[in-house]
């Protein structure tokens, strides 16, 4: 359930406190809510120039699906920056602030509050002139506002989902729209990494006319403002060819294309691509709110300032939607239950395999600490490993001192499947491999732990530690890991992964569907995508946090970790940093 709480916050002082070029214009941010026709509470932001008068020029930044008004902060600070205000808010029935759960979710839900923001604008400041900008599925709400109300007068539109039933398709290859067309039920499942009411959803979308490029083409003929679309070159979702339609479906009309190259249709996956769509969001607005060509001398938002905000606002976010540990448990425990398939993806064999080299050469008599083990997907695989290697090598050095693999998870469910697990895989070599009266080659243990409480092991206990996909979860993940440093001889070696920053999990999915070897494979990989949505729902709400390579890299040099090296994998989803213990 999300909190009632509110605060009216205006210009951040500690921050602008901090700029040095006392001339450049100091963003102020102010706490807004207002109600759509639903009677549903809208929460946001108005972030404006301070000192500057007037509040007659608008840009309303709009989250993308997904997302929540702290996505597009770094949007909205370029157009404050440059003499406009804006507003951005949370949708209803979405992640973030406002009323509603994302499970709930429709298109033409996103339009109307769309249409509420304008009229909010409209009572409360009186504007002459609003514009818009937006991106993927959240443009496509936007070109039907613009449509109905032409009071938007400028649209700008990021990668824009021009034809739902496409991109649907290029994700998940299967007709959605067309199975909801003819009746058949499709439940629960993940819309675009998010865990929705697929039947609302589809039928609204067909109810509404949203499904295809021909609805976007009859809503363009209606829109009077000029609009451009922002399109990326490698977008796998989004074919440029429709995009191209969608400027011409009525001659005579101002309507640009910028196409984005080496970019796809994650716009955050390349910084001088990010670069470039800010500097046209603000060319555009500018010129057309403004009347002023800035292309040449755009004012850039001080990234400190920049960077206090959102973490400000990451906090609010935290507070807003925190959890108790019991409820984390639950989360977990639920979510473990469904992830056992992953196994089966090759994206995530290749993250586990690199975990496993980067660790180094495994020795007899070795202890491994597998820190959130969950349900000991790696200690199988490194199981797995080993057995293998006796196979083909019968008379194996020092199968007397076997190697100690340790997993330490807070989900008591997961553990026991962890163990059973274990057990059948040693057993089913010793029966089927001839491995019988040859010792065991791992020992493996288990401990019911909390990765944010004291840990129960002695220092300079373990010669190798991994965290798999676990550290966006604790909440201070820099204590967190030098804690398990701690545990670690000198010497040895450290693997810590995370999700990337807007990691896009769908493909993985994608890269899954071209190697499945059945429908019944298919259905397993979707509910894995399914259950992938909720992380990133709790992303989006602050809960969780996916790091960069650099705050990795920082997190291990801080806790004495050295010769730190990054990669990627998980279908380049996932950032790996290794270390050695000083």
């Amino acid at each position: 359930m999300k909190s009632n709480f509110t605060t009216c916050e205006i210009t951040d002082s500690e921050a602008n406190a901090s700029t040095k070029n006392k001339s450049q214009t100091i963003i102020g941010t102010e706490l807004v809510t207002f109600r759509n026709k639903e009677e549903m509470r809208l929460v946001g932001f108005h972030d404006y120039p301070v000192g500057i008068p007037g509040t007659d020029k608008w840009m309303i930044v709009l989250p993308g699906y997904g997302e929540t008004k702290t996505e597009v902060l770094a949007e909205s600070y370029f157009l404050a920056k440059n003499g406009l205000h804006t507003l951005r808010f949370d949708y209803s029935y979405h992640v973030g602030e406002s009323d509603g759960d994302i499970l709930h979710t429709t298109l033409e839900r996103m339009k109307d509050d769309i249409l509420s923001s304008i009229d909010y604008l409209h009572h409360r400041f009186s504007p002459k002139k609003i514009g818009a900008v937006a991106s993927s599925l959240a443009s496509r709400a936007l070109l039907r506002a613009a449509r109905e109300d032409h009071r938007i007068q400028l649209l700008l539109n990021l990668v824009s989902v021009v034809d739902l039933r496409k991109t649907l398709f290029a994700i998940y290859q299967e007709d959605y729209l067309q199975r909801a067309k003819n009746g058949l039920p499709v439940g629960i499942m993940d819309v675009l990494g998010f865990q929705v009411d697929a039947d609302s959803f589809l039928r609204s979308a067909i109810a509404n006319h949203y499904e295809d490029l021909k609805t976007t083409l009859e809503d363009m003929r209606y829109i009077d403002a000029p609009v451009v679309f922002f399109a990326a070159a490698k977008d796998a979702w989004v074919e440029l060819d429709d995009v191209w339609q969608a400027i011409y479906a009525v001659s005579g009309k101002r309507m640009d294309l910028q196409i984005l190259e080496d970019s796809m249709h994650e716009l955050h996956e390349n910084p001088a691509v990010s670069r470039k769509a800010l500097s046209g969001i603000v060319h555009y607005a500018t010129l057309f709110l403004l009347g002023e060509d800035r292309l040449d001398h755009i004012t850039q938002p001080n990234l400190r300032e920049i960077g206090f905000r959102v973490r400000k606002e990451k906090k609010r976010n935290k507070i807003l939607h925190e959890t108790s540990k019991e409820e984390e448990r639950e989360f977990w425990k639920s979510y473990l239950d469904k992830y056992s398939f992953v196994v089966n993806v090759p994206d995530y064999w290749d993250l586990m395999n690199l975990v496993y080299l980067l660790l180094g050469e495994i020795r007899p008599q070795e202890r491994i600490l597998d820190a959130g083990c969950g349900i000991g997907n790696f200690g199988m695989f490194l199981l797995v490993k080993l057995l293998y290697a006796a196979k083909k090598q019968p008379i194996f050095p020092g199968w007397y001192q076997s190697l100690q693999y340790v997993g330490l998870d807070f989900v008591q469910e997961a553990l026991l499947q962890a163990r059973h697990s274990h057990d059948d895989i040693e057993k089913e070599f010793v029966q089927t491999r001839d491995l019988a009266g040859n010792g065991r080659l791992l020992i493996g243990s288990y401990f019911l732990a909390d990765l944010e409480a004291l840990l129960p092991f002695k220092e300079n206990t373990f010669d190798k530690l991994c965290c798999n996909l676990v550290i966006s979860y604790v909440r201070s993940p820099a204590e967190t890991i030098s804690e398990m440093v701690k545990l670690l001889k000198p010497g040895g070696r450290i693997v810590v992964t995370s999700l990337k920053p807007f990691a896009d999990l769908s493909q993985v999915y994608r890269n899954f569907i071209k190697v499945a070897k059945n429908k019944a494979h298919l259905a397993e990989a979707q509910k894995m995508l399914s259950n992938a949505g909720r992380i990133k729902a709790k992303e989006a709400q602050g809960i969780y946090r996916f790091f960069s390579e650099e705050a990795l890299t920082d997190f291990l040099k801080g806790a004495g970790v050295c010769e730190v090296e990054t990669y990627r994998s998980l279908g380049n989803q996932a950032n790996v940093a290794v270390g050695v213990k000083a």
